[in-house]
């Protein structure tokens, strides 16, 4: 198995690199787009909050590497794309696409051997995992969140604090939601019932906390329905 050296970027030999006495250190991954981080991670993570360890290839082959903090581009690390991973720590949101956008994918603490494992439960399967960036504000025991009927938190609302795999068995009235509002924590929402179809990452530290307009939740948002919705664990 390769493995990239934090230094040079470069795939070594891990033997020789055990032979050299050499001794892996936590590093941090230089922003590559200052702008695009700004808005999309603004509070920046603390060391040892976070530590996820991606490979090129599924079920932990192929050429690896360790990042403690956002990575807007895995290109610029000489993947191609990320078909298997590990969360040692922290929460971790995953896009499709480079900069952060396309569909969204939801990393908690656990092994990820094939693409399935974190998008298996979306109902338009992408084996595409291009950038990656930690959830600064999860905190699974003081999560709230408001949803609301209409955008514009406008119409009927209902306030959230548990996991729900059903909205509308709980008595939200309809399969869709217009607004939300982050109080505290970050949520997942679904699609579909039982936590399935396009996943939407919500966050008390991204918009003030206020999704206004349900096209907000993503630049793969392509409709109001959200059916489930849960906290998500740090």
């Amino acid at each position: 198995m390769e493995e990239l050296s934090a230094f040079t970027g470069r795939a070594q030999d891990p033997s020789s690199l055990r032979s050299s006495g050499f001794k892996k250190t936590s590093f941090f991954v230089e922003t590559i787009f200052a702008a695009k981080m700004a808005q999309t991670n603004p509070q920046p993570a603390q060391p040892g909050s976070w530590k996820v360890t991606v490979y090129d290839q599924e079920n932990f082959q192929g050429k690896r590497m360790e990042f403690t903090t956002s990575c807007p581009s895995v290109t610029e690390f000489k993947f191609d794309n990320v078909l298997s991973l590990k969360v040692e720590s922290g929460a971790w949101l995953g896009y499709e696409h480079t900069g952060y956008c396309g569909q969204q994918y939801i990393l908690e603490r656990g092994e990820y051997p094939r693409w399935e494992a974190w998008s298996g439960s979306n109902a338009y399967h992408v084996d595409r995992l291009m950038s990656f960036r930690p959830i600064n504000s999860a905190n699974h025991k003081e999560s709230k969140i408001t949803v609301f009927e209409k955008e514009n938190f406008m119409g009927h609302q209902w306030e959230v604090q548990d996991d729900y795999p059903s909205l509308q068995a709980m008595g939200w009235g309809n399969s869709e939601v217009g607004a939300m509002k982050v109080s505290s924590g970050a949520w997942v929402c679904y699609q579909y019932p039982g936590y399935r179809g396009y996943q939407y990452i919500l966050e008390a530290d991204h918009h003030g906390g206020d999704y206004k307009h349900w096209r907000e939740w993503g630049s793969h948002a392509q409709t109001p329905q959200v059916q489930s919705i849960r906290r998500i664990q740090q």
